[in-house]
């Protein structure tokens, strides 16, 4: 679908109609013809055609009207048709006043060979500073966990990120100072720094100049891996557009808090948002197990529920959770349990024209546990994985508990045997044991390149015991577990 949008790249403005389903990362190699960011992998794993994506704020956990933000971004999974009224940066925006402070690091410490991931390397320790995360060597690495280099190696990017956490540790709290500070210290051309500390140019709406398949796109992480080159025609609606897409919010029904998350909400809103941390204590420790920071910073909970993968591990929190998706469609708005949203692999209870238009949980959760098994630690998706939440009584009993569990059978799965076994009773050795048990019996896991079936059975008790542990770190129930 072709349309009329605003943006800035760097520091022009653009006003040009574009296919709304091309990707960016096309868009600015080919027309705007900046080469610097490259193209890798092309379904956001490798982190070559990352930039940074500046836009408003959303009104939520005491930000302030007007306030802006920026986020590190793989433009292989972002649409044209999203850049309205946003702020995107390359590498040739940073690099237009000469060479900056992160990449003289990068230099120094032969952090780069061949130079192909480079750009993106940059870029993301410069979106690091730009953020007002915490600067520690730590966390510079982390910010970096969505770029591969494949002829380098990790230590001297190590290196390079500890140095920058070094010199950089002063940064001042508020956006704009720390943007004035950047620009002194030349790791951003001043003119485009006094760019980032404003509002982005304002956005436009025009009527399409041809209507196609209609579908509903969240973050693209999902939807631009399986059509990393979509055809003309597609008539992409995007769930950020409106304010109150990725709000987050209290409210009471019934006399119960609850929590509602708008539809455009994304895993690094969720993660960092103080209502979702006081509602589900201890579920922010969980975000590293979630794929890379570019990933987080797009990818959104309803897309990751409607892409119905029965591994997801946003969809195991939210069913452990208790959530309930809100669906809206031509026929008004109905509300559905997570679990009995997923009809079969890959299918879901949405009717034509419906689309999920809040998620909802009960809040008031005392602790919370999620645990994954997967090839690799960090950056993989799950072999098997589950998630467990609890309400304590003032005994030290559990009064209530969900547990979900992925990876054992055509959907997400709901162990509400496992739960019952939970109620009125105190955390032991012998709980965890039992629903292990439990845990095992559930489902029918298939084997397949991730792990044979009794592989995936052993898993799901292991879990358990892991979720235990996690639960209740107290106890040291893993003493006696693995006694």
């Amino acid at each position: 679908m072709i349309r009329t949008i605003n943006f800035r790249l760097n520091e022009s403005e653009y006003h040009v109609k574009v296919r709304e389903e091309a990707l960016a990362l096309d868009w600015i190699r080919n027309e705007a013809g900046l080469k610097g960011t490259k193209e890798g992998c092309r379904e956001g794993d490798c982190g070559a055609c990352l930039v940074l994506l500046g836009g408003s704020a959303p009104r939520r956990d005491g930000a302030p009207d007007g306030a802006v933000e920026w986020r590190s971004v793989t433009s292989c999974t972002l649409a044209m048709g999203e850049l309205d009224g946003k702020h995107l940066i390359s590498i040739e925006g940073l690099a237009s006043a000469g060479l900056t402070p992160v990449m003289e690091a990068m230099l120094d410490e032969g952090a780069s060979q061949c130079g192909f991931c480079s750009p993106g390397f940059v870029l993301a320790l410069t979106g690091f500073l730009v953020s007002g995360a915490r600067v520690d060597p730590v966390e510079a690495m982390l910010a970096v966990e969505g770029n591969l280099c494949r002829c380098t190696g990790y230590g001297s990017i190590r290196r390079a990120a500890a140095k920058l956490a070094a010199d950089f540790a002063d940064l001042p709290a508020s956006l704009a100072e720390r943007l004035t500070v950047l620009a002194g210290r030349r790791v951003l051309p001043a003119g485009l720094a006094a760019l980032m500390a404003e509002p982005p140019v304002a956005a436009i709406s025009t009527d399409a100049d041809s209507a196609g398949e209609a579908v509903v796109i969240g973050g693209g992480t999902d939807y631009f891996v399986r059509n990393p080159d979509p055809q003309p025609g597609l008539a992409p609606s995007f769930t950020y557009r409106g304010p109150e897409a990725r709000s987050i919010t209290r409210l009471e029904r019934d006399g119960k808090r609850y929590v509602r998350l708008g539809p455009a909400v994304n895993a690094t809103d969720f993660f960092g948002s103080a209502i979702v941390r006081e509602a589900a204590p201890g579920i922010e420790r969980h975000e590293l197990d979630v794929a890379s920071p570019p990933i987080r910073n797009r990818a959104t909970l309803a897309g990751n529920v409607v892409n119905a993968s029965p591994i997801a591990d946003m969809t195991a929190m939210l069913m452990a959770l208790g959530a309930e998706l809100v669906l809206a469609g031509p026929k008004g708005e109905r509300r559905i349990a997570l679990e009995r949203f997923f009809l079969g692999y890959k299918k879901v209870d949405l009717a034509a024209g419906e689309s999920v238009a809040a998620i909802e949980f009960e809040a008031g959760w005392s602790r919370f546990a999620f645990e994954k098994a997967s090839k690799r630690e960090r950056l993989d998706i799950a072999t098997v994985n589950c998630a467990v939440a609890v309400r304590m009584s003032a005994d030290g009993s559990i009064a209530d508990a969900r547990y979900s569990a992925g990876g054992v059978a055509a959907t997400p799965l709901r162990l509400t045997v496992a739960e019952a076994a939970m109620r009125g009773k105190r955390p032991s050795a012998a709980l965890a044991r039992e629903l292990g048990a439990i845990a095992a019996g559930a489902g029918s896991p298939m084997s397949d390149v991730r792990g044979s079936s009794t592989y995936r059975v052993r898993l799901l008790e292991r879990l358990a015991w892991a979720a235990s542990c996690r639960l209740w770190p107290e106890l040291k129930l893993e003493e006696e577990l693995l006694a």
